[in-house]
């Protein structure tokens, strides 16, 4: 009887270690995810810009359509997943609060975000849509922008997004047919 006693005990132990998101572990943590455009120098071209414009008109009017963000350990591996909720909304390269999420903690590597067609619940929406020097695009492909760094969880936080790879991207599309290839082979960082 006492050997039964034993293994019941031991064998509690073990099943009830503490995992990651347990109340005994490390449970997951309010991380808020915003976008911005990092480019070293940014402040210096923005005022050499304001003395000599530049021969084209500047990207503006960007806006994604969010449906999902993944927070991956690495880039082969799934992470965790969050359905959004955002729907459409003008990224502001002096910086845009996306959302709070609570994350597991751990070390990420990779940040990644679906953008698809018809959010808000309006058809035909475009996933992405922008102004530049050649004109107005759309497109209402699924695309997927990645982002790559070194991100720990370990407590509440900030997560800023280095959008300037994607922005110069779609500063040189002069067709909706290139703007799913031109945004998934941009890399962002953080």
């Amino acid at each position: 009887m006492r050997l039964a006693i034993f293994f019941v005990v031991l064998s509690s132990v073990f099943l009830t270690g503490c995992g990651p998101g347990t109340s005994t572990g490390n449970p997951a943590a309010p991380v808020q995810v915003r976008m911005e455009d990092r480019q070293l120098f940014a402040w210096i071209k923005k005022g050499f810009d304001a003395l000599v414009p530049p021969a084209h008109a500047a990207l503006s009017n960007v806006r994604f359509c969010f449906k999902r963000l993944r927070f991956k350990p690495n880039s082969g591996t799934a992470g965790s997943d969050f359905e959004l909720v955002l729907g459409e909304v003008e990224v502001n390269p002096a910086g845009t609060n996306l959302i709070t999420v609570s994350v597991p903690p751990g070390t990420y590597q990779r940040i990644e975000f679906d953008l698809d067609k018809e959010c808000d619940g309006v058809a035909a929406k475009p996933s992405v849509s922008f102004t530049n020097g050649s004109g107005s695009f759309t497109t209402l492909e699924h695309t997927t922008i990645k982002f790559d760094g070194s991100y720990v969880v370990s407590g509440a936080g900030v997560l800023t997004l280095n959008i300037d790879p994607l922005l110069d991207a779609l500063d040189l599309v002069t067709n909706n047919s290139q703007i799913k290839t031109t945004l998934e082979t941009a890399l962002g960082d953080f």
